[in-house]
């Protein structure tokens, strides 16, 4: 038999314990393996019992209280409103019996030219003191005092007119013999319609008032009810005056004694 030297048989185990490494490697990777599918399966069969789990203990939704009653209210309101909203919220009137429920407004607003009360001076017929004695109930503008159209969204601004009467205790520019005069506002309340125009001045019975008054000369005005005057500048011709002898309007004041000398 061959004697191996030493240097020969260092390199004999080293190659065995080489193979042995390899061995044990492959067996451990083998494990790893072998343990991460086990650990897949049993997640997916965990997340499937629980998904299951779930599902079966998970109650039925219950019905929203109310929802049918929404819904209900939603289509009636689709039948009586077969037009769109506008601005003014407008709602039908086909139940008159509730005029509450069913009263419709009309929103009227605009920009207001300035008029200063020099030019409101020249421009009025009549410029009077006195006071509010009555606000007369609202009328259709209207010949026959009927409502001028069925449809509520065919009424135009000027529909509904309001008159005040004044008791006149001082007549400044063209006095007349009539102790008191009537002055006619745009909008009002008549039947189930309301309209504001909110640029029209409004009054309150037993207010003491400076007014800047013309004419009404407005065709689609002027006929209808007895005769009357307007406020020179929509609202901007009207003034209360207070105890202390102010003249307010718009947040202004003025002494009675610079209204005078405008005219």
């Amino acid at each position: 038999m061959t004697k191996l030297g030493t240097h020969e048989r260092y390199l004999i185990i080293f190659a065995l314990l080489l193979v042995c490494v390899v061995i044990l490697a492959s067996a451990g990777l083998g494990v790893v393996k072998q343990n991460e599918d086990e650990s897949g399966i049993e997640a997916l069969t965990d997340g499937s019992d629980d998904g299951s789990s779930e599902s079966s203990e998970m109650p039925s939704p219950s019905p929203i209280p109310g929802e049918d009653v929404l819904g209900s209210s939603i289509n009636t309101s689709d039948e009586q409103n077969p037009e769109p909203m506008n601005e003014s919220a407008i709602e039908p009137v086909s139940d008159q019996s509730n005029a509450n429920s069913d009263k419709v407004t009309l929103t009227v607003s605009g920009s207001l030219e300035y008029v200063s009360p020099e030019e409101m001076s020249k421009m009025s017929d009549v410029i009077i003191i006195g006071t509010v004695k009555e606000v007369l109930p609202s009328e259709w503008n209207t010949g026959d005092g009927q409502i001028p159209n069925d449809d509520i969204y065919e009424l135009e601004w000027y529909d509904i007119y309001t008159d005040v009467v004044i008791n006149v205790d001082e007549y400044l520019k063209n006095p007349l013999s009539e102790k008191e005069v009537i002055v006619r506002t745009l909008g009002g309340e008549k039947d189930v319609i309301s309209i504001v125009v909110e640029d029209e001045a409004s009054f309150n019975p037993g207010e003491k008032v400076f007014l800047y008054l013309k004419n009404d000369t407005w065709p689609n005005t002027m006929s209808n009810g007895p005769e009357h005057f307007v406020v020179t500048g929509v609202s901007q011709g009207k003034f209360t005056l207070t105890e202390d002898g102010r003249a307010i309007h718009f947040g202004e004041s003025f002494t009675l004694d610079e209204l005078l000398e405008t005219i």
